[in-house]
């Protein structure tokens, strides 16, 4: 199990054994892994309940896994692209160019050569997709797993950068609904008034060249204000282009 150092099957534990009784291979494995937990290992022999077993290090130690992380055969400008690609996954090619800048391009080629991520066509960009081999060469059983102990491999002052504008991007977003939603309800209101003169019950009629008025003054409002969200948005787009995270 120490040298696989990899999941593997009980039918494959059986091959490499010559053990063929599996269920004598799940009573020694269940005994190692009691065996394991009595002395206080920092190792755990992990069962899925699918007949794959592994021999990992607890979660209590993955502060020394994030360590080795950084201590792989890979480059340091290299890991912290991949770095980055597993802190934002699912995540598409441009956001990571925008991220590493250009030579990023060079980057996803090697890691796709590595066999650690797989590319498909997105629209005009590409999807990436981290692989089975990058979880068994890190010892990542999920996605999860992997955005917590890579984004401590990403620069500090790049997580800063890419989380303030992810930020600002939201708040221009939300904002921006917000405008449209006003504007969609003040041409519901426009309709209902043309489509209904009439004034209700007790209520004297408003004169209608005043209304157009007053509604023609607050669209003209709301879409200054959407002209100005819309253009903050460009405006972020534009430094996001400008602006390289890399050191």
């Amino acid at each position: 199990m120490f040298t696989v150092a990899k999941r593997i099957h009980l039918d494959e534990i059986s091959k490499i054994t010559g053990i063929w009784d599996i269920e004598k291979i799940k009573v020694a494995l269940n005994e190692l892994r009691t065996e394991y937990e009595a002395k206080g290992s920092s190792m755990v022999l992990h069962d899925d309940g699918e007949g794959y077993w592994k021999l990992t290090v607890k979660d209590h130690y993955m502060p020394m896994v994030q360590k080795i992380v950084t201590q792989t055969e890979l480059d340091r400008p290299l890991m912290e692209t991949l770095a980055v690609i597993a802190w934002k996954y699912p995540v598409l090619q441009a956001d990571v160019v925008k991220i590493r800048h250009n030579k990023a391009y060079d980057h996803l080629k090697q890691l796709t050569e590595l066999g650690f991520i797989t590319r498909t066509k997105f629209g005009r960009t590409n999807k990436l997709t981290l692989t089975s081999k990058f979880f068994d060469y890190f010892d990542l059983p999920s996605k999860e797993q992997a955005k917590e102990v890579f984004k401590n491999v990403v620069p500090e002052k790049i997580r800063e950068k890419v989380e303030k504008t992810e930020e600002e991007i939201d708040i221009a977003e939300r904002k921006l609904d917000e405008a449209k939603r006003k504007k969609e309800e003040m041409e519901k209101a426009k309709k209902e008034r043309e489509a209904n003169p009439e004034p209700e019950p007790g209520k004297s009629p408003a004169p209608m060249p005043e209304i157009k008025g007053e509604l023609k003054e607050l669209q003209a409002e709301e879409d200054k204000e959407l002209k100005e969200i819309e253009e903050d948005i460009k405006d972020i787009e534009k430094e996001e282009k400008k602006e390289s995270y890399s050191e």
